[in-house]
C-alpha cells in the first residue's frame, strides 16, 4: 500500500455521520510501516466500538467507519474465521462489525453492511506470518503473496460494498419482501 496523507484518509470516508465529519487518526500514524500493511485499520480511542477501515484502490483511498457490536459470551471457545484474513480465532478476538450506508436519505441510512473481523484489526500481522509447510506446499513466499492478494481483494470488495448504493431493484425487492411478511405473519 503506498503512504497515505492525513488529508487522504479524512476524506476517504464515505459514510461518516453528516454532522460530526470528524475522524481521529491513529496517534501513531506517521509510524506506519505502509510496505507491510494491506488496509490501515484503527480503533477511536474515545469511542472504543467505533473503528476505520481505509485501503488504496486505483490510486485513490477508501475508507468506512465500522460500528463494533457486543460479542456474544454464549459462543463459549468456538472458533470464528475474520472475513477479511481468512484465520480462525478464539470467539472473543473477532468481532461483528457494522457499516451504514451513506446516503442522504434519512430511511437509507439505517441500510448497513457487516462482516466478521479480528478484533484488534491487525489481519496483515497474520497474513505475513509463516506458514507450517509441507513438502508438497509452494514456497513460502507464494504463499503469503497469495494471502496478502486475498486480504486486499476482500478489503476492497468490503469497502465498495458499503460506498456503492443499493440497486433500485434491490430496495423494492427487499421492501416487497418486508411488506409480504407483515401481512403473512412470522
Amino acid at each position: 500500500m503506498r503512504p497515505l496523507t492525513r488529508e487522504e484518509v479524512r476524506d476517504a470516508i464515505v459514510n461518516l455521520d453528516p454532522a460530526t465529519k470528524k475522524v481521529r487518526l491513529p496517534a501513531r500514524f506517521d509510524d506506519v510501516r505502509w510496505h507491510r500493511i494491506d488496509y490501515l485499520g484503527w480503533r477511536d480511542l474515545r469511542a472504543p466500538k467505533h473503528a476505520y477501515l481505509v485501503t488504496e484502490a486505483d490510486g485513490r483511498a477508501h475508507g468506512v467507519l465500522l460500528r463494533q457490536a457486543p460479542n456474544d459470551a454464549a459462543h463459549g471457545s468456538r472458533a470464528v474465521m475474520c472475513d477479511l484474513c481468512r484465520f480462525a480465532r478464539r470467539f472473543n478476538e473477532v468481532s461483528l462489525f457494522t457499516a451504514q450506508r451513506p446516503s442522504r436519505d434519512k430511511r437509507e441510512r439505517l441500510d448497513a453492511v457487516g462482516l466478521l473481523l479480528c478484533t484488534d484489526l491487525d489481519c496483515a500481522v497474520k497474513v505475513h506470518g509463516k506458514p507450517v509447510r509441507e513438502a508438497v506446499d509452494r514456497p513460502v513466499d507464494e504463499i503469503i503473496a497469495s494471502r496478502r492478494e486475498g486480504l486486499r481483494s476482500r478489503t476492497i470488495a468490503f469497502v465498495r460494498s458499503v460506498a456503492e448504493p443499493r440497486r433500485a431493484s434491490e430496495r423494492s425487492a427487499s421492501g416487497a419482501a418486508r411488506r409480504r411478511r407483515r401481512y403473512e405473519g412470522p
